[in-house]
């Protein structure tokens, strides 16, 4: 019913996945995937990653209904310039809770190119077209499910975090998903209907009102779930290594990272009464996460290369 909107066929030179073997042990649907930017010298480069926001900045700032008007009026180059223009207005580059964060624009990437659920509103969206301006919900989007005998729909709300230490960006996210579970009670408390007729045509934004809210009669199945991306400071000493064995020595410490947190997760799920979601993770180790998350929005919003 949706497309995705993510431009990401340059997503896998970007970024890499590693491989391990943690679960969550969730009874629905799950993933928790690990994944780093490219490597020079025994450190992380975010210039590619730079580069990927600012082409997407515009599918994630805008609704297909505004890129449709940009296309049909032949002014595709002014929605990069437009989109940071929202941004700016918003808050500061980096600024959690107004589409300006790092996690919060990772996160729409990832949910749309790893996951395959389409956005229906991203945090910016939220942020400037709705009443959610005090929600810490940092995106809306949709999963179909394959391979059921009925239609089954899992609207994705989206938490993100960054942090130096994992355990805090756990903490934070976790935090956050409990505020969100208490304005779920009505689902269209975020999903506002007048946002869904402006930003879809008719019968698409039907189509999603009729999967938030089944009517009575309907075979529709719709869930809750959530999203989460994760930051945090990978903490190796560049210089206690040889290039050549970087790599499989960051691979080991990321393999370590989600065997040390993998059952953590898994108890805020579950402490927090909140076993029946499904749950999707992605994780990001950056070089210094308390500062890199704010230097590369800056370099992307203002135009900054990166040293």
């Amino acid at each position: 019913m949706l497309n995705k909107t993510i431009k990401g066929s340059d997503f896998d030179s970007i970024f890499t996945e590693v491989s391990h073997s943690e679960k969550l042990g969730l009874i629905n649907p799950e993933q928790l995937r690990l994944f780093h930017l490219n490597v020079m010298n025994n450190r992380f480069v975010s210039d590619d990653l730079q580069s990927f926001i600012r082409k997407n900045i515009g599918r994630y700032v805008f609704s297909r209904a505004r890129l449709e008007q940009f296309r049909t009026s032949e002014d595709m180059e002014s929605i990069g310039l437009e989109a940071m223009t929202i941004m700016a207005n918003n808050g500061t580059p980096g600024q959690k809770d107004t589409g300006n964060a790092l996690g919060e624009i990772l996160l729409y990437a990832f949910l749309e190119q790893i996951l395959d659920a389409p956005k229906i509103m991203s945090k910016v969206e939220l942020v400037t077209t709705t009443n959610a301006h005090s929600s810490k919900c940092d995106g809306i989007h949709l999963l179909s499910l394959e391979g059921h005998q009925q239609p089954y729909y899992q609207l994705v709300f989206g938490s993100s975090s960054v942090a130096g230490d994992i355990k805090d960006a756990i903490d934070q996210a976790f935090d956050a998903i409990e505020d969100i579970e208490k304005t779920n009670i009505n689902r269209l408390q975020l999903l506002e209907p007048s946002s869904l007729n402006r930003d879809f045509d008719a019968e698409t934004a039907q189509q999603i009102k009729n999967i938030v809210i089944p009517k009575k009669g309907s075979n529709i199945v719709t869930e809750s779930a959530y999203g989460v991306f994760l930051g945090y400071t990978l903490g190796l000493d560049p210089n206690a290594y040889p290039t050549i064995q970087y790599q499989s020595v960051l691979n080991a410490k990321m393999d370590t990272d989600i065997k040390n947190h993998a059952a953590y997760i898994a108890q805020q799920i579950s402490s927090r009464s909140l076993g029946t979601h499904s749950f999707y993770f992605y994780i990001l180790p950056l070089n210094h996460a308390d500062t890199d998350k704010t230097e590369i929005m800056e370099r992307v919003m203002r135009g900054g290369v990166s040293h």
